[in-house]
């Protein structure tokens, strides 16, 4: 596996680049379905994180959204990223909060499910969704820190979907396993 450093043009261009090769939600199908389960999870861990570490900001949200999607490229790529030049204690955070979400290389629990218990895992296949609501989310982040301030992403969904969010530490995932939801804490 190549080791590659990110350097500031990577970073900057990852989200379009995968928008470009998987796609983006179209615009009002983010509450439907196979779209709002993933968001959910992703963004209750997100404010969850916040809640927890108000360092964890928009900036910080937006850092870790580039660092999945630099993840994930990794795995189809066959290649390991160091962050070394972008990497903080909140953004780390952040990005390990999305990743518990849908990564099965980083929550055991979707491993088990995803990958132990099926024949084939056609790892391309299975990030597109995560991918799209990544992007969505990043989106959604320049959206409200621009209307809002450095934490406009944060109050927005706190106003939004708080009030169901546990203050707990647990990460949450929801994910589809042959036509079934499967959702837990971790």
């Amino acid at each position: 596996m190549d080791k590659i450093t990110v350097d500031a043009y990577k970073f900057k261009r990852i989200s379009s680049l995968m928008a470009k090769e998987f796609g983006k939600i179209p615009k009002g199908d983010e509450g439907e379905e196979p779209y709002s389960f993933m968001l959910f999870s992703m963004e209750n861990n997100l404010l969850k994180i916040h809640r927890q570490n108000p360092l964890c900001n928009d900036q910080r949200a937006i850092e870790a959204v580039k660092m999945c999607l630099l993840t994930i490229d990794g795995y189809l790529r066959e290649t390991d990223y160091d962050y070394v030049r972008y990497i903080n204690e909140e953004n780390q955070s952040l990005m390990h909060g999305l990743l518990m979400a849908f990564d099965p290389f980083t929550n055991p629990e979707i491993k088990k499910i995803i990958i132990n218990d099926r024949n084939t895992f056609v790892a391309k296949e299975y990030f597109k969704l995560p991918i799209m609501c990544l992007l969505r989310i990043e989106k959604s982040i320049e959206t409200w820190t621009e209307s809002f301030g450095k934490n406009g992403y944060f109050e927005f969904i706190e106003d939004q979907i708080g009030s169901q969010i546990k203050s707990d530490n647990k990460m949450d995932f929801i994910i589809e396993v042959k036509g079934k939801l499967v959702k837990k804490q971790v």
